[in-house]
């Protein structure tokens, strides 16, 4: 704003109060350097007790000065605009007639006087130009004509404003200002023997010079980052729309997810019926084959003794076929519980879903929150921009010394809180960009829980009595659980109990070939209801019938024509639907073999994976641990290389190098791990649960004893997760749903 530059060219809303939207009234000048009517600064302050209140314009804390109100400084620069304004107002009526402030006659006026701060007639109006008394009066008139023309400059309004008296002497004119006292105005006599004496005190026109420069360098200052005040509220119109699209995007990959975990639990409840049917199947065909037997004897022994063998047989076969018809509901509440479960599992995976969908539109909200704080910090900034512009620019328009030594400090003063906040940068903007709702994966921690404390254990009879040692164990779909180990140094045993650990059958493996000095000497896996591949580390193989405790044996050198002996047989995997059977050793190979143990084909493992100490078949892959490497990892199993499809992140438990030593999973699909470290001289064993998918380490836990074997099963309209000790204890821990 120039110093020519007229009155007229000064918005409106520059002399309004944003209080009471009207004209100031007694201007007071807050730190901010808006302005408030007195009376409207008193009502604010009135109600406040912590010595503090926010502006109404740009809601920054200004301190309530002890004084109060009157601890404000009055903005006598606008006090004047404001004089000449109302004068303006009064000017538009033709042919003013008023009482003249000169002769307090009612004439017709035809100029005002800024010293008398009143209307002069005529005659008034010429004896303050005229005559010598008045002569102090010469400069402060200005006519009717240049008021109604409209025409005035700052510079001229700052020229008819009287110069500011002495605050103690008001008959004398200030000479000097007192910086001390905030630039107030005071003549000699004060500064050189009253209370201002040794003061700090200035020539008015160079304390001007000074402020003036300051306040010019500091718009200078402005001016340079003018673009970014402009530019900031565009930059976060982008931020709100990229946000918009963020939700959106996030929001499809939650869909994708959730369809491909449902299609995962679909397929795995088609696996489960194929599975009852080949169950039932197997059940018919072996009571076809017991009752075909039981004919066959019958008609061995008709001649003895007809009517006693017919009712005896057809009693045999009646409990045949109840026993039986158990077996198939057993089956049947065996494919319920599973059902159950895994349809409790699309339930919680469609509420984790909602969930995530519930925590990205909060994020959305608060990132739109955040956007619009700093769309009104931007507004904020470019108001009190405009607001310091338009005040120190009418300042600097007055070329006043007076009105620049007691305004321009101040301003200087509230302008450095401004430069500093135009120049700070928005660093969290490009951050409210993202939407992170986290992963369906890690979201469904807890559903399946472990129960803390094992809701049974028991002593498998007859193993510490016998001095015998459990190496395995797997849960059979018929009820029972198998347990393999060593029995003495010439027999390992397989051995078929109950969950209470009662032992429903055994039999004594003569070791064929060389002696075990491992105690992992024989595992086993359930081909079918009632039969088990079992598997011996020097390469034997064999198919065990549970129902009458036969063996057919095979060795890997008659299956697999490049088998050596430097290769050992570490554990057996069966998938039931496929009916393919899987061998791992202590070489980087899987085997595949037929329900006949006859050799399908062979997997390649990926490069790094030494041995499988135990394996799983997981959906489309198996799971492998590897203690040897000390990694766990699921990889394809589709030939002949298998892929790494993830590898297991490692518990960090007790700050110990953990080795994988068994898995096996729930209905569910979440995965159990085993690890194992010797710790002073004694193997300790700690429990992982892990997400379906493998790739988040939900639980660790520690369990007791010298685990080596884990299975689940279905008991009691529940799953469970059951642990054996090398000792022969059974640990039974509850999986549950949490739904």
């Amino acid at each position: 704003m120039s110093a020519k530059a007229v009155l007229k060219g000064v918005e409106d809303k520059f002399f309004e109060c944003s209080f009471c939207l009207e004209n100031f009234k007694e201007p007071k000048l807050l730190p901010c350097l808006h302005r408030i009517c007195k009376r409207c600064l008193e009502k604010i302050i009135e109600k406040k007790e912590d010595g503090e209140f926010t502006c109404p314009l740009c809601n920054e804390i200004c301190d309530i000065p002890h004084e109060g109100v009157d601890g404000f400084r009055t903005d006598f620069h606008m006090k004047s605009m404001l004089e000449y304004i109302q004068l303006q107002q009064t000017a538009k009526t033709e042919d003013l007639t008023e009482e003249c402030g000169g002769c307090s006659k009612e004439s017709r006026i035809t100029s005002y006087c800024f010293k008398c701060k009143g209307f002069l007639c005529e005659q008034c109006s010429t004896d303050h130009i005229t005559k010598k008394m008045m002569r102090e009066h010469k400069g402060s008139i200005l006519s009717l004509k240049e008021i109604k023309a409209q025409e005035l400059t700052l510079e001229r309004l700052a020229s008819l404003t009287e110069t500011p008296r002495c605050q103690s002497h008001v008959d004398k004119p200030a000479e000097v200002c007192c910086a001390t006292c905030q630039n107030l105005p005071v003549c000699m006599v004060c500064a050189q023997f009253g209370e201002h004496k040794g003061h700090d005190l200035h020539d008015v026109r160079l304390l001007a010079r000074r402020e003036r420069l300051r306040a010019e360098k500091t718009l200078e200052t402005l001016d340079k980052v003018e673009d970014n005040i402009i530019q900031l509220p565009v930059r976060v119109g982008k931020v709100k729309e990229t946000l918009s699209e963020a939700i959106s995007a996030e929001k499809e990959k939650l869909e994708s997810q959730h369809t491909k975990l449902s299609e995962l639990i679909e397929r795995r409840l088609k696996d489960n019926e194929q599975l009852l049917k080949k169950n039932k199947r197997e059940i018919d065909d072996q009571e076809k084959q017991e009752a075909s037997e039981l004919e066959e004897q019958r008609k061995r022994e008709i001649e003895a003794a007809v009517k006693e063998i017919n009712d005896k047989f057809d009693k045999l076969i009646g409990e045949l076929r109840v026993k039986n018809q158990d077996l198939r509901d057993c089956q049947k509440t065996l494919h319920n519980e599973r059902d159950g479960r895994m349809n409790k599992g699309i339930v919680l995976v469609d509420r984790e879903l909602r969930k995530l969908e519930s925590s990205v539109d909060e994020q959305g909200i608060h990132h739109r929150e955040e956007l619009e704080k700093i769309s009104c910090e931007a507004a904020n900034r470019k108001t009190r921009y405009s607001n310091f512009r338009s005040t120190i620019s009418s300042i600097l328009a007055s070329k006043d010394n007076w009105t620049e030594a007691q305004c321009l400090p101040d301003i200087s003063k509230a302008s450095d809180s401004l430069v500093q906040d135009v120049k700070k940068n928005v660093p969290q903007l490009e951050s409210l960009k993202q939407i992170e709702a986290g992963d369906l994966a890690t979201t469904m921690r807890g559903i399946v829980r472990i129960s803390e404390e094992p809701e049974s254990v028991v002593d498998i009879e007859g193993v510490e009595a016998r001095g015998w040692n459990v190496s395995h164990m797997k849960y059979t779909d018929s009820g029972s659980i198998v347990i393999t180990g060593v029995a003495d140094s010439e027999h390992t045993h397989i051995t078929v109990i109950d969950r209470e650990g009662k032992v429903i059958s055994t039999n004594h493996i003569n070791q064929n070939t060389r002696d075990c000095d491992s105690i992992v000497c024989r595992t086993c896996s359930p081909l079918d209801l009632f039969k088990l591949v079992t598997t011996c580390e020097d390469g034997e193989l064999g198919i065990y019938n549970m129902k009458n405790r036969s063996h057919i044996r095979k060795h890997m050198r008659a299956i697999v024509s490049d088998w050596d002996d430097t290769k050992l047989v570490l554990i057996v995997a069966i998938d039931q639907i496929k009916q393919n059977v899987y061998i791992g050793t202590n070489s980087g190979d899987l085997f595949v073999l037929d329900d006949m143990l006859d050799h399908r084909h062979t997997l390649q493992l990926p490069q790094g994976l030494e041995a499988s100490t135990d394996i799983t078949v997981h959906n489309d892959n198996i799971i492998v641990c590897d203690f040897t490497s000390g990694g766990a990892y699921i990889v394809t199993r589709e030939g002949p290389k298998t892929e790494l499809v993830c590898e297991f992140t490692k518990p960090d438990h007790r700050g110990e190098n953990w080795s994988p030593y068994g898995v096996c999973t729930d209905c569910n699909g979440f995965i159990y791990i085993i690890w194992a470290r010797m710790i002073s001289g004694q193997w300790r064993h700690i429990l992982t649960q892990y997400s379906p998918d493998g790739h988040h380490l939900l639980v660790t836990k520690d369990v007791e004893g010298d685990v080596y074997g884990m299975d689940t099963m279905l008991a009691d309209g529940s799953e469970k997760l059951v642990l054996v000790t090398l000792e022969g204890k059974l640990y039974t821990h509850e999986l549950s749903v949490a739904i």
